[in-house]
């Protein structure tokens, strides 16, 4: 099985753009002249941590998915791994 870092990548890069678009910063407006405006401050990142999980889960599904493909593959003889490509892939990492 190959792992597709860029993939990976971008999902975190979508993750990290979602997590910048969904906080959401409130100053309290009542606050007297004298008072600091921060201390009214909030980030809500409760949204983004639900869809980070679910990204999560249903990478591991689809992880799961294909290892038990590969493992029928390989006990019903029909895994054959090209060994150039192991090789390849073995000399880059």
């Amino acid at each position: 099985m190959r792992v597709n870092e860029q993939s990976l990548t971008d999902q975190l890069s979508s993750a990290a753009s979602r997590a910048a678009e969904s906080q959401r910063i409130q100053v309290d407006t009542a606050a007297s002249a004298g008072a600091a405006a921060a201390s009214g401050d909030r980030v809500d990142l409760s949204g983004v941590a639900g869809r980070i999980s679910q990204s999560m889960q249903a990478l591991a599904a689809q992880t799961a998915q294909r290892v038990g493909q590969l493992q029928k593959d390989f006990q019903a003889g029909r895994y054959q791994p090209d060994a150039q490509q192991i090789a390849s892939a073995m000399a880059r990492s």
